[in-house]
């Protein structure tokens, strides 16, 4: 079904290195400092990418193969069989207080952390050293502990519920709790660290482990595989069988049931004993455990140790070590790597689902602010010729209904201010309706302009006469005589002399035929000026948003490539 997890972890780092590559061309051809919608997309993407990533790289990883079970059943034993290595050291003490990790590095040490992330490194015998004399001071305090006891239980006449209290008192001021909580063997060779870390859990029925069960859990549910150890010289456990049921309690809450193999150790006890024995051992396991676990192997670790030590082939046969290796091989390392490469492109699936969508999401966004940019010039050309030909049109209506008084401008001038006011409306309309378009980034305050116009202070409005004269048909025979004679009186002046304009039909329109110029230049000013600020506007706010407008063909190409790898992922 699947290539190596190695080869699996190419594919998929393959399709995630060929994303991000896009994504930093992308961000560089944003080159901006500020964050904007764009940038944070980018961002998005790129950390779900990096989760991924780390994600992904987990199948380099060994996995995590648990030791859990009741203290003093031979696990530091059993872990040394599983490395065909002589590296725990087996103590009547059992381990009750720290994690034992077991990995696989080129340079072989002992990293020991304390509780307060202290960490020493030692050699493995430095290491282990350190480490027994830890196990002593345990030993001795519980010693200490054992003999007030019995001290006060000699001199007292107590009731059982008494002589725990104050059993409970001593263990609580005299046992030695150590501050180390765990230890990493870095180890170059061992018969399983290519494949698994492996995991010394605390003794589970230990006194010292108060949280007893939480603990358990913790480690039960980060465990790729769980070696389940059962004493063959205490088969049925009160203690083992409660464990068990709450494991199973997690598998149901967590709808992921964990590989665990039964271990079945110490049957070099039960031989001795009586063979008979083994048969009863091997049924009662079976009756118990058969259901709840994935294998059931009954080992000695000790004799297995022993013969790959001394390289006794039938010590090593005899232990049945081998039938341990071979189930955990088709239980853990087979079925696990299907579950783990199974897991992560379940998670790139998921990691493609949620990008498709916030890219779909910003397109969706994008697209609708580039259509009001690219209509902004259109409705601006269409509004503000409709507004040019309505001043021209209300002129001309003016020039060709003219019923001004012959000696007076001011009607003329009021039209015209009423033109101004019309005029006036007409462009913050067209402004506030093309501002809004524009500054599609609402967060940004943006001077808005001044779009009025003045066409009453237009010098074709005011009229510059003497106000000695009346200005009727004789008056303005004489005015024009006057002029005549002012001009031939300098004639080599050519500019006109005259003591006021008599006007005339004629003088009226030309007046207004100037006053259109006039209006129409000063028209044409502001509605340039108005589209110089509008295309500003929307430059400003679409880079605040995205990105330089200039800029956004290459974005999307970018998004599209993106979008096209992760729809052909199946």
């Amino acid at each position: 079904m699947y290539d190596s997890r190695y080869e699996e972890y190419k594919k998929m780092m393959n399709i995630i290195n060929e994303l991000n590559d896009i994504i930093i061309l992308a961000k560089e051809s944003i080159n901006n400092n500020r964050e904007t919608k764009s940038s944070k997309l980018l961002d998005y993407i790129q950390n779900k990418l990096n989760e991924s990533g780390e994600s992904i790289s987990q199948l380099k990883e060994p996995f995590l193969l648990f030791v859990m079970g009741s203290g003093n059943y031979g696990k530091s034993t059993l872990i040394n069989a599983l490395l065909k290595r002589n590296i725990v050291i087996s103590t009547d003490i059992p381990n009750t207080w720290k994690l034992d990790l077991f990995v696989k590095k080129n340079n072989e040490k002992i990293e020991i952390i304390y509780s307060n992330n202290k960490k020493i490194t030692k050699s493995l015998i430095n290491g282990n050293k350190l480490l027994k004399n830890e196990e002593d001071k345990f030993k001795n305090s519980k010693i200490k502990v054992s003999q007030n006891v019995a001290k006060f239980k000699r001199e007292n006449k107590l009731s059982i519920n008494e002589l725990k209290k104050y059993k409970q008192q001593q263990e609580n001021e005299n046992l030695y709790k150590s501050e180390i909580v765990k230890v990493r063997y870095n180890l170059k060779d061992g018969n399983m660290l290519d494949d698994f870390i492996i995991v010394d859990t605390p003794g589970l029925n230990q006194i010292l482990l108060k949280d007893t069960l939480e603990r358990m859990k913790e480690y039960y549910t980060k465990a790729d595989g769980v070696l389940w150890l059962v004493d063959a010289c205490n088969i049925v456990s009160k203690e083992s069988n409660k464990l068990i049921d709450e494991m199973n309690k997690i598998d149901n809450l967590h709808n992921n049931k964990k590989n665990i193999i039964a271990v079945v150790n110490k049957m070099d006890i039960i031989s001795k004993a009586d063979a008979a024995n083994i048969a009863k051992v091997k049924g009662k396991a079976n009756e118990i455990y058969i259901d709840k676990f994935d294998d059931v192997v009954y080992i000695s670790a000790k004799e297995a140790v022993d013969g790959i030590l001394n390289n006794d082939c039938d010590l090593i046969q005899k232990s049945n070590i081998d039938s341990l290796y071979k189930s955990i091989d088709v239980n853990f390392t087979k079925i696990s790597k299907i579950k783990q490469i199974d897991s992560k492109y379940k998670n790139i699936f998921i990691m493609r689902d949620n990008i498709i969508k916030e890219v779909y999401d910003y397109k969706r966004e994008l697209y609708k602010d580039i259509s009001n940019y690219n209509e902004i010039e259109f409705e601006s050309k269409k509004k503000s010729k409709e507004i040019y030909i309505q001043v021209l049109n209300y002129i001309e209506d003016i020039k060709s209904n003219n019923t001004y008084n012959d000696t007076d401008l001011n009607d003329l001038k009021t039209d015209i201010e009423k033109l101004q006011i019309k005029c006036n409306l007409d462009l913050e309309k067209l402004y506030e309706v093309l501002y809004e378009k524009a500054n599609i980034n609402k967060s940004i305050d943006i001077e808005k302009l001044n779009t009025n116009v003045y066409f009453a202070r237009s010098k074709n409005l005011i009229l510059e006469y003497n106000k000695s004269y009346t200005l009727d048909k004789n008056n303005i025979k004489k005015a024009n005589q006057l002029e005549n004679i002012l001009n031939k009186l300098n004639p080599k002046n050519p500019k006109k002399q005259y003591i006021g304009e008599i006007l005339t039909k004629g003088n009226v329109y030309k007046r207004i035929n100037n006053l259109k110029n006039e209006i129409s230049e000063i028209l044409e000013d502001r509605i340039s000026f108005i589209d110089f600020n509008i295309n500003k506007i929307k430059d400003e706010a679409f880079k605040e948003k995205y990105l330089e407008y200039s800029k956004i063909k290459k974005h999307i190409q970018y998004l599209n490539e993106i979008e096209n790898i992760l729809n052909n992922l199946r």
